[in-house]
């Protein structure tokens, strides 16, 4: 699937005639909801290399999605593959509990302290993201004694239940959580162009939501001496690409120093490179007391996640979290290599090179294009945000979905997921000029669905 070797990337209508013949399988043994909308379906994936995903019908498109993140350095990379491959040969799962242990999860997890924050030195290996938030939110509650945990309105952890109710990305999708699931108290995310607060010192919405904790939830909701500690995202995946005002994450680490509260950060998404330093939060002066890390963790090869902490907060918590296949020993091998091809091929470096290259060029769109509301991003994790009007900054989730739709014609993969916003999420090692051609394809589709 070379790029240089494709003529044309869609050579039939979306979906292809291979396609809808799985599409309608799909529909008589898969349920509903939890892989999606079939009416949405726009191709059935025959595999990935690289930087291009190919369906069953031949048709290729650039990946601007890296499996929802999980593929910072390309999908299948050969060197992940080969050392997932050469771990299975030795073993599959094995056993976790205090009678057995692997070489794999001891080496992953010293490899995975070595470029975590000072302050860290515990490591429990998960599943998935969801999980490791999960046990994260247990660690602090288990560990403080105390059973609050403040988040924030637009952050997603998941569809568990503890995930949709720390989370709290549409009202929709969490109305059955919210009756049964208690625990929290919310404040906006301080989301620059859409903040709904204002600083009665005369700051920004950074400083406004600072202040709202601290004047209307630790005075009107909870005192400060029942609140665990924080869960947060530096930078908001699933709800836009939100990147916070610079003051926000070091006021909330002294709140948190101030409070008696732990920082927990979420870098399931926007961590291994994607806003071009190793973790998001590193874009600012602060560390966490507890990390929360998955998708790029194994290269996109195997399930994996952890959660990163102080070793004073996991022995208190007794941090009985994990699960069956947690630390799998080829995804910790995989773990390994990833973070080895991270720093070798300086990955972080590209992410921000061509992560300028997208916002210079979406900039240039949004002054020709009146659609285009904001245009946003940190490293290689860019949002482009489409409003009805600029005035009122109304979302049209329906000219996203045209674009996206115009995009995948034109054989481009991105992130649209029936929001107002498109994300654009490659691999971070993805060749410049294929990263133009998409960039191509996004300013055209643009101007299609503008009518032009």
């Amino acid at each position: 699937m070379s790029a240089t070797s494709i003529a044309s990337l869609v050579r039939t209508a979306l979906p292809g005639p291979e396609s809808l013949k799985l599409m309608a399988r799909e529909r008589r043994v898969l349920a509903h909801g939890a892989y999606g909308d079939w009416d949405e379906r726009a191709f059935v994936a025959k595999g990935a290399q690289g930087s291009l995903i190919e369906d069953v019908d031949g048709n290729h498109f650039i990946d601007f999605g890296a499996g929802w993140g999980t593929n910072n350095v390309g999908n299948c990379h050969p060197e992940i593959v080969e050392v997932v491959n050469a771990t299975m040969s030795q073993h599959g799962v094995s056993c976790w509990t205090s009678s057995a242990q692997t070489a794999q999860r001891i080496a992953a997890a010293e490899k995975l302290l070595s470029v975590c924050p000072k302050r860290t030195d515990r490591v429990v290996f998960l599943t998935t993201g969801t999980e490791a938030d999960e046990a994260a939110l247990r660690i602090m509650r288990r560990a403080s004694g105390r059973p609050i945990v403040l988040t924030f309105y637009g952050q997603y952890f998941g569809l568990s239940y503890s995930g949709q109710a720390s989370g709290s990305l549409t009202a929709e999708m969490r109305s059955d959580v919210m009756p049964l699931v208690t625990g929290y108290v919310y404040a906006p995310y301080p989301n620059p162009y859409r903040s709904p607060l204002n600083s009665s010192t005369g700051g920004g919405p950074g400083a406004a939501t600072l202040e709202y904790i601290e004047e209307v939830i630790l005075t009107h909701e909870v005192p400060a001496n029942q609140v665990a500690g924080v869960i947060v995202e530096p930078v908001i995946g699933e709800g836009g690409i939100v990147v916070p005002p610079d003051d926000f994450l070091p006021g909330l680490r002294k709140l948190c120093d101030k409070y008696g509260w732990y920082l927990c950060i979420d870098e399931v998404l926007s961590g291994f490179g994607r806003c071009g330093k190793m973790w998001a939060y590193e874009n600012w002066d602060v560390e966490p007391d507890i990390l929360v890390v998955g998708k790029g963790i194994s290269g996109g090869s195997m399930p994996l996640a952890a959660v990163v902490a102080r070793g004073d907060i996991t022995e208190k918590a007794d941090a009985y979290v994990a699960s069956t296949y947690s630390g799998h020993p080829a995804a910790c091998a995989a773990a390994i290599k990833t973070i080895e091809i991270l720093y070798r091929d300086d990955l972080f470096a590209a992410a921000n090179t061509l992560g300028a290259l997208a916002l210079e060029r979406l900039t240039a769109l949004k002054a020709r294009y009146p659609a285009i509301g904001d245009v946003r991003g940190k490293g290689l994790w860019v949002a482009v945000e489409f409003v009805k009007d600029r005035k009122t900054r109304e979302r049209d989730i329906a000219f996203a979905s045209r674009v996206n739709s115009e995009c995948l014609k034109r054989g481009l993969y991105a992130v649209q997921d029936a929001n107002a916003h498109l994300r654009i999420q490659p691999p971070l090692n993805i060749p410049r000029p294929l990263f133009e051609q998409g960039l191509d394809i996004l300013a055209d589709a643009i101007r299609v669905a503008s009518g032009g």
